[in-house]
């Protein structure tokens, strides 16, 4: 893995560029001083937004008895930015994750001296848990998740990854399914865990403290229903605007909003948008926000919070085979939810949420308008997608019982 990574490491930190003194290694003096004021601290990583929800459960729970430091990495701009949102004064540091070269993982890890690390779900890097291995750092998965995509993979190359896995001191997975696949590798079944999802307890606290009602007044104030397409890759939005053209067509009233999985796209969204609404708008451009038909968002960390703006949701990521975007963010509304037939990802909760009439598959825009245009004008279906919001709750308590795991090995 080091290999590959110093053969490509000038595109990589040219990608990367962001935060490029912290992946090298070079935290500042300052940050870690303060960090280690309370002893070694703990590194809990997150690459990226989904990982980041993840760990910010996860930490609300270590915060409640660890009296060490705690230091949060992540890999992309957006994990950051989300951390400092949801995280925020719970970590006593945040920095970009080191590279996965030898000279630059031995230079982090002397810097930040932790006496354990956390990486949430699959963020595995061989050099770096090679390091810690050495070095005598327990190391940990939380709320892993090993598709049968991946595992598939990593049958090809069945003895390393049992190697890889095998530096871990305990892998906290999120279900029996991920507890199998890893056990087939050949992993001992003492080394594994299933607690279930952190990402169902960060769904919790999130809506505790979410105020939808004030992005409302923001963004809606005409009070006309809003539909929702969430997280939503290439191709999505056609399907998306010609459901929305539909209802138009028909006389139905409503807005619509896209939220893009890569914001980067959303001028493109926009300008797609714009052949089905003259009223379309970019949120961040929005000069008279409550003013459009059609609204494209190109901020991260609102997401959660429009799904209890709106009347329905479709999932992104479904209808092009990506998987699936996390479906409980709209269940946890209690909305109801559409979405196509690629939920690998999510294949539990969806199916469980199908049953519960909660959710249904679509696989194209006279199907999704249909649905649609019967949301907008029936009661019962919305409130039969309140079981969605039953089904989330009786998830939670994950966080508690992984850190649980963790803290019992750690001070064994």
């Amino acid at each position: 893995m080091s290999t590959i990574y110093l053969a490509s490491f000038p595109y990589l930190a040219f990608r990367y560029r962001k935060g490029f003194r912290q992946r090298m290694g070079l935290y500042r003096a300052s940050d870690m001083a303060f960090l280690k004021e309370k002893g070694r601290p703990l590194w809990v990583h997150a690459v990226s937004v989904g990982e980041v929800q993840a760990a910010f459960p996860l930490i609300k729970e270590i915060r409640k008895d660890w009296e060490g430091g705690l230091f949060l990495t992540t890999v992309t701009p957006t994990g950051q930015a989300m951390a400092r949102q949801l995280v925020g004064d719970d970590a006593d540091a945040m920095a970009y994750y080191p590279w996965d070269v030898p000279w630059v993982v031995s230079r982090a890890l002397k810097r930040v001296l932790p006496r354990a690390y956390i990486t949430v779900e699959t963020e595995i890097w061989p050099g770096f848990l090679e390091k810690l291995s050495r070095d005598g750092v327990p190391a940990y998965i939380a709320n892993g998740r090993f598709s049968e995509r991946s595992f598939r993979k990593a049958l090809r190359n069945r003895e390393f990854w049992k190697d890889v896995l095998g530096t871990f001191r305990k892998i906290i997975v999120r279900g029996e399914g991920d507890a199998d696949r890893l056990r087939e590798l050949g992993l001992s079944k003492e080394k594994i865990a299933v607690t279930g999802d952190c990402k169902v307890d960060a769904l919790l606290l999130r809506r505790k403290g979410a105020d939808p009602e004030n992005l409302r007044l923001q963004l809606n104030g005409s009070g006309l229903p809003v539909l929702l397409a969430g997280s939503t890759h290439e191709g999505e939005e056609k399907v998306v605007l010609e459901a929305f053209r539909t209802i138009r067509e028909s006389g139905g009233k409503a807005r619509l909003i896209i939220v893009p999985r890569h914001p980067e796209r959303s001028d493109r969204v926009a300008e797609e948008a714009e052949r089905v609404s003259e009223r379309t708008t970019v949120l961040s451009k929005a000069t008279k926000p409550r003013d459009w038909d059609i609204m494209i968002v190109d901020e991260v960390g609102l997401l959660f919070d429009l799904y209890a703006l709106s009347e329905a949701a479709f999932i992104g990521g479904s209808l092009v085979p990506k998987g699936g975007q996390n479906i409980l963010e709209p269940a946890v509304w209690g909305i109801p939810i559409q979405h196509g037939p690629h939920m690998e990802d999510f294949a539990d909760a969806a199916e469980e949420l199908a049953k519960r009439g909660a959710a249904q598959t679509i696989t194209g825009p006279m199907e999704l308008a249909c649905l649609w245009l019967e949301i907008l004008n029936d009661d019962k279906r919305k409130a039969g997608a309140m079981s969605g919001r039953d089904y989330v709750e009786g998830l939670g308590g994950s966080s508690a019982r992984s850190w649980e795991i963790i803290r019992q090995t750690i001070k064994d």
